[in-house]
């Protein structure tokens, strides 16, 4: 269009003046999937720097079938030493995820818990638990799922190790023995991001392949000394990767009183020419740089959360 109306038409910032019409316009903002910016760097939830300090939790669907009467894998992994625990059951209930973070409970102590907001985990039962526990739960914003990438990431990593091995000899195994194997691998292979086995930085146990005679044992000193390398390498590795990615967002103050059009939910649950944006709301709270309020009418608090990436300002 703008080469059409350039043979018969100029004027001075004439292409200028098209993009801002473009970018102003409320009815392109709310329906167009490409021309808007990326708001917000990217923000770091810590770090840890002790064991159980940060855990973040989430769950699986899909298992049913593989000799096994259980649909679901719920993971929990450790923030700053990255070692999982899993629990596979029927159900997604409280009760599930009571269980599950009770594996750690009756050892140590959790200071906080990200979770996404599954209906068991956002659940009267389950908050109350983690209350008399004194530990707090945080959710990440909705539609969200990098907010808790950790997870996600280990999420993949497991599945694709449990779909190698249950085709690898189809009927042979449970999806859940395998499950727990796999866990087990996982735990004690060094991890890219730390440098260290997560079964290491727990209790300092010697995972690697050199034989058992040949082994010398590490002393207390050097294991502590290893778990400041871990920490080390950890904020390494998040600061590389924001600068890759904040290399494409636009960094923005949104504050309370802001108007901004929000993400119409996930995009599974829309239809194909639903709005991709709605609004204009009101900013309620600022949480954070990166968590907002907004009052789109939700029931639940915690549903009217929004990450920064899902905002976009309305033009003044």
């Amino acid at each position: 269009m703008q080469k059409a109306i350039g043979t018969r038409y100029t004027a001075k910032k004439l292409t200028a003046n098209i993009n801002n019409i473009c970018k102003t316009c409320d009815i392109c903002i709310k329906n167009k999937t490409r021309g808007q910016a990326k708001y917000g760097l990217v923000s770091h939830l810590g770090p840890a720097t002790k064991p159980f300090e940060i855990i973040s939790i989430d769950t699986i669907g899909g298992f049913g079938g593989s000799r096994s009467m259980k649909r679901y894998l719920h993971l929990l992994v450790d923030h700053f030493i990255r070692y999982a625990y899993i629990l596979t059951s029927k159900t997604q209930n409280a009760k599930d995820f009571i269980k599950l973070v009770s594996n750690i409970t009756n050892l140590n102590d959790i200071d906080i818990i990200l979770a996404d907001q599954y209906p068991g985990i956002n659940s009267k039962e389950l908050k109350t638990f983690l209350n008399d526990k004194s530990i707090a739960l945080v959710f990440t914003a909705v539609n969200s799922p990098f907010s808790n990438g950790l997870n996600e990431r280990l999420n993949q990593t497991l599945v694709n190790k449990i779909r190698c091995q249950i085709n690898e000899k189809p009927n042979t195994i449970a999806w859940t023995t395998i499950a727990h194997n796999c866990l087990s691998k996982y735990n004690d292979t060094e991890h890219t991001v730390t440098g260290f086995a997560p079964r290491y930085l727990l209790d300092g146990t010697d995972v690697t392949i050199v034989p058992n005679e040949l082994k010398q044992g590490k002393r207390i000193e050097e294991w502590i000394e290893d778990r400041k390398k871990a920490l080390q390498n950890t904020i390494k590795s998040h600061n590389y990767n924001k600068m890759l990615i904040d290399r494409k967002r636009k960094d923005y103050s949104f504050n309370r009183g802001d108007l901004v059009y929000v993400e119409n939910g996930h995009k599974l649950n829309r239809k194909k020419l639903d709005e991709l944006r709605i609004g204009p709301f009101k900013i309620e709270e600022k949480i954070s740089s990166s968590i907002y309020t907004i009052d789109t009418g939700h029931r639940k608090s915690e549903s009217n959360l929004f990450h920064v990436t899902k905002l976009i300002p309305v033009p003044k």
